[in-house]
């Protein structure tokens, strides 16, 4: 699936990072054995095939979030824990989400990432989008900035 829609907002940087080291959280194994050019050219292969342009650099461009941890882990707990577990441990604690309550994802992803993640969700996933009047909370950006703070903290501790 990363040649279709949900591939557009990751950036090269994220691609190449997950094929490097692999996400420990997932099946993704590391290829860091195949060195940088050839994984350079797995990414550029993935772009070449993609039939909408790249929205990595306006996803990545986004402002960093600003908000409240702890209106953001209200959210998280009420909205997201459901199914990323309530650290943000995912498939890890046996939720049905990714760990995005790790470091070796949010290191790799910027704020943007996410809250385009949030508002949209990623078709062929589990995750299902969380703003506008179609989204399943309908939240503000302000919450979902909140909620994203909240992640972030959760790498730090």
């Amino acid at each position: 699936t990363l040649t279709l829609h949900d591939a557009l907002p990751i950036s090269d940087k994220f691609l190449e990072a997950t094929i490097r080291d692999g996400r420990a959280d997932t099946g993704m194994p590391p290829f860091a054995h195949l060195g940088r050019s050839k994984v350079k050219a797995i990414v550029a292969y993935l772009r070449s095939h993609s039939m909408l342009p790249d929205r990595s650099a306006e996803v990545d461009a986004q402002s960093d979030a600003r908000g409240d941890p702890r209106f953001g882990k209200q959210w998280y707990d009420n909205i997201c824990s459901t199914c990323h577990g309530v650290k943000g441990d995912g498939y890890l604690a046996g939720g049905t989400g990714t760990a995005i309550g790790k470091i070796g994802f949010l290191s790799k992803v910027s704020d943007g990432f996410i809250r385009t993640t949030i508002k949209e969700g990623r078709s062929n996933t589990r995750m299902l989008g969380f703003s506008g009047a179609a989204g399943l909370a309908n939240l503000s950006d302000q919450e979902i900035d909140d909620i994203i703070v909240y992640l972030r903290s959760l790498a730090k501790n």
